[in-house]
């Protein structure tokens, strides 16, 4: 108990850290923000849909995380929390409980590998992208709770977290699939009398608690939805004439090269070297962790890959199997490259990434979208997810197909017939095609670029200024945003853009 305490201490002021003091410099990120809008709607109209459709409140649903967005709606409604600080309050559960988790994996009496632990866990790349509103903490916590199971030898809670990891996201069933198949390798370690009684209990229970829930769920969301899956959900390959998405897999190479390269390479040389001695579990986190994920995160656009979260899986998996061979093993090779990772990789490119993390708090258009709120009935053309659509409460079309059922893209002759007030471009935007109807803005993307601001005075206020001073800022970065001529809002939106350092080119 001793140890759980000790672990649990260290977490402590890791949570304070990312519930009350981060949230004061930094903003949450765009891509988070469809996030909140089906948190917030389902709180304000009891319907889960992204945006009203031509004053047509619809089910519909293309969230990444379905679990997620529910909990956050869970906060929002029965703690009467702001959205934001129930993204926090959920990063905040999420950490504390992945420590525990971690630590009852693990279950060892050596204090190293416990501050071994605790660095792999929170001196990573992705750490500082879950404080931003995303889900990759959140769901960290409940592949983690999957995994305690399995390798605790619980199969009936395996298949519930199973069952949560799928509800929350679909392709979950990919990476919780390999522990169930090698549960049933438990098998062999049974007298001979003994081996018909477990197949059929596990079967029955594979069926009640993994079958039967999964067969009930997706037939609400059928009867709510009319569609089993989400619209449109993470899994985009942009290129369908290849399986494998070229972008993707040099993502992939590169986190591996210059994130975690210590890390694998001591993971990859164990199961070299021990092969033979090691039981089928530690292969089937391997395949669930590491190599399925590697494999399918090659087969789809990565658009919205803050602090490479859709490896978290990954490193989620190098870290388990790390501890447990210095555990199990007294590998003393592990144990080097582990330590490696954590005081040479995990540390400076966490803080390089803490670094970015507080540049949110200087996006320019967070601000823009704040004041840009007190327009009334505007409407928003977007090729992208961002903060307009979110504080704004703007009628919002999306131009590249995102959040409607048709995930059909505009053309531009479709765009201009829409009338929209502001269309926010992006680089695929035709703006020359628009230079009759709209004038063109361009806004420093970040305030840095027009504002100053005085050293603080006070200790705490100057380490936040000081990392997110160290982090240049590229003065050449902008955003483009296209303002209708005969909007009635015209005037109204010119000011605001004006105020944040708008510039009309033409």
């Amino acid at each position: 108990m001793k140890r759980l305490q000790f672990t649990l201490l260290l977490a402590i002021p890791l949570c304070w850290f990312f519930f009350k003091l981060l949230p004061a410099f930094t903003q949450p990120a765009a891509c988070s923000t469809a996030n909140f809008m089906y948190a917030e709607n389902m709180e304000q109209y009891k319907i889960w849909f992204f945006q009203a459709d031509n004053y047509q409140i619809q089910a519909f649903d293309d969230s990444n995380n379905f679990l997620y967005v529910l909990t956050l709606w869970f906060f929002i409604h029965f703690l009467k929390l702001t959205t934001i600080k129930a993204a926090y309050t959920i990063s905040s559960i999420s950490i504390f409980i992945s420590v525990y988790l971690i630590q009852r994996i693990i279950d060892s009496r050596f204090w190293s590998i416990h501050l071994l632990l605790v660095g792999l866990l929170f001196m990573s790349t992705q750490i500082w992208a879950g404080v931003l509103g995303d889900e990759i903490l959140f769901q960290g916590m409940l592949w983690l709770f999957a995994v305690r199971s399995f390798w605790k030898h619980r199969y009936s809670w395996l298949m519930f977290w199973s069952v949560v990891n799928i509800v929350a996201r679909p392709d979950n069933l990919f990476f919780v699939l390999p522990m169930i198949i090698v549960s049933y390798y438990d098998v062999r370690d049974l007298k001979e009398r003994y081996k018909r009684g477990f197949i059929k209990s596990r079967i029955r229970k594979t069926i009640l608690f993994l079958f039967a829930p999964l067969a009930v769920f997706y037939f609400y969301r059928y009867a709510y939805f009319h569609t089993i899956l989400p619209h449109n959900w993470l899994h985009q390959n942009e290129r369908m004439d290849t399986f494998f998405h070229l972008d993707a897999w040099n993502y992939l190479k590169h986190y591996l090269r210059y994130f975690v390269a210590p890390l694998a390479i001591g993971v990859v040389f164990y199961f070299i070297k021990e092969y033979k001695s090691l039981h089928a579990r530690y292969f089937a986190l391997a395949v669930c962790f590491i190599i399925i994920p590697s494999l399918y995160s090659c087969t789809y656009a990565q658009t919205e890959n803050l602090a490479f979260k859709n490896y978290y899986v990954i490193f989620l998996g190098l870290i388990v199997l790390s501890m447990l061979f210095i555990r199990d093993f007294r590998s003393i090779s592990q144990g080097i490259t582990t330590a490696i990772f954590v005081f040479f990789f995990g540390f400076q490119t966490a803080f390089a990434y803490f670094e970015k993390t507080l540049q949110s708090d200087f996006d320019n258009m967070y601000y823009v979208a704040n004041d840009l709120s007190a327009v009334r009935n505007g409407k928003l053309v977007a090729y992208y997810d961002n903060f307009v659509s979110w504080i704004g409460n703007w009628q919002s079309i999306f131009a590249n197909g995102n959040h409607t059922k048709q995930q059909k893209k505009l053309s531009t002759n479709e765009i201009l017939a829409l009338k929209a007030d502001i269309i926010l471009a992006d680089k695929t935007t035709p703006i020359d095609a628009f230079k009759n109807d709209y004038h063109l803005f361009q806004l420093p993307a970040s305030t840095r670029q027009f504002e100053k601001q005085s050293r603080p005075e006070n200790s705490l206020d100057l380490f936040f200024y000081k990392y997110a001073h160290k982090t240049p800022i590229n003065k050449k970065e902008s955003v483009s945003i296209l303002v209708l001529k005969n909007s009635k809002n015209y005037k109204e939106i010119e000011e605001h853009l004006v105020v944040h350092a708008g510039k009309i080119i033409w």
